[in-house]
């Protein structure tokens, strides 16, 4: 069985590269983005947005994301 935070873990650099480029974006945007570029198989019908916003705040709680006004993003380098 897969975990919910290893089945994430597949795609965070996917999100990484996201919010490199982008530099924040809401949950209901990652998700989609997701869903449109990482998740082409079956398996992305199980990605719900709840179960990505668990993930994400893992990553904030862990300091690899910042989660400011509805919008994640990359903590600045440098801190």
């Amino acid at each position: 069985i897969i975990t919910l935070l290893s089945f994430y873990q597949v795609f965070w650099s996917y999100i990484v590269g996201m919010l490199t480029n982008l530099e924040s974006l809401p949950l209901d945007r990652i998700h989609s983005m997701l869903r449109m570029f990482a998740m082409q198989d079956s398996s992305s019908s199980q990605c719900s947005v709840d179960d990505l916003r668990r993930f994400l705040d893992r990553k904030v709680k862990d300091q690899e994301l910042q989660f400011v006004n509805g919008f994640y993003r990359l903590p600045k380098s440098g801190r």
